[in-house]
């Protein structure tokens, strides 16, 4: 468990995507189709928490940065919509940090078995506190909430695996499927999570887009080198992914 930053538009093999903040594939319909589904039956997946003018810019920011990002990417003008407005339009989820070190607007439809209505006012590090060995990381918490704020734009991948293509894996109003032995289909599960700086270091942007892979859809080395993963995975890890069971049906199907 690393943070894993890449410096943003760094070559992954994906041409123009990635050096989009909002790369646009045929999944787009499906994807925002759900949001609307989503936000009508649990609207406090989009929350905000800003008191004071410090907030209120930082979310202003970030509003800006995506009507401009989206205008140069090719999707046309949306300046009038308010944040969480234009949220509903967009296919990743996201979140908006302050200097202060605080989550003050949360928008998220697709969390891989998170809960987003925790993370809103929490620190970077209580947001983080489960990781795994994240003890060992949160001594540079400071530094990296630093990076997010003032440097980059940077973007990391996480990845685990499902027994279903639902988007939404919230633990209670998810419709996240549980694995069995009878599992028949497996999917490789991928957050693009990009990291942009706003409003002269007083705020960053953290963007999130999820992918999902059939296994079937994957050819031989990728497979080879998922289950080789899952193989060597610490218990530890798995248990926080919530995979541990998974495991040896998922190898199955690898193979």
């Amino acid at each position: 468990m690393q943070p894993g930053l890449f410096r943003f538009g760094s070559d992954f093999g994906n041409g123009a995507a990635d050096r989009s903040y909002f790369p646009r594939d045929f999944s787009e319909g499906r994807y925002l189709a759900e949001k609307r589904r989503i936000i009508g039956e649990y609207p406090e997946r989009t929350a905000m928490d800003a008191p004071s003018a410090a907030d209120q810019a930082a979310i202003e920011a970030a509003r800006l940065f995506i009507v401009d990002a989206r205008r140069r990417e090719g999707y046309g003008d949306a300046s009038a919509p308010p944040l969480a407005e234009l949220a509903a339009g967009l296919v990743e989820d996201f979140a908006v940090l302050t200097r202060d070190d605080r989550v003050v607007f949360v928008h998220a439809c697709f969390p891989g078995g998170w809960r987003p209505e925790r993370v809103l006012g929490q620190s970077f590090a209580g947001v983080h506190r489960h990781v795994p060995a994240f003890q060992a990381v949160a001594r540079s918490a400071t530094s990296l909430v630093e990076a997010m704020l003032t440097r980059g734009p940077y973007v990391r991948f996480v990845w685990t695996i499902s027994a279903d293509d639902e988007l939404d894996h919230h633990p209670e109003q998810g419709r996240r499927a549980a694995w069995s032995e009878h599992t028949a289909r497996g999917f490789l599960r991928v957050e693009r999570q990009v990291t942009v700086p706003l409003h002269a270091g007083a705020a960053s942007l953290f963007l999130i887009r999820t992918f999902l892979y059939d296994f079937s859809e994957l050819d031989r080395e990728r497979r080879a080198l998922l289950a080789g993963a899952l193989a060597q995975m610490p218990p530890e890890i798995a248990r926080y992914k919530g995979i541990s069971a998974a495991i040896p049906r998922a190898r199955e199907l690898l193979r």
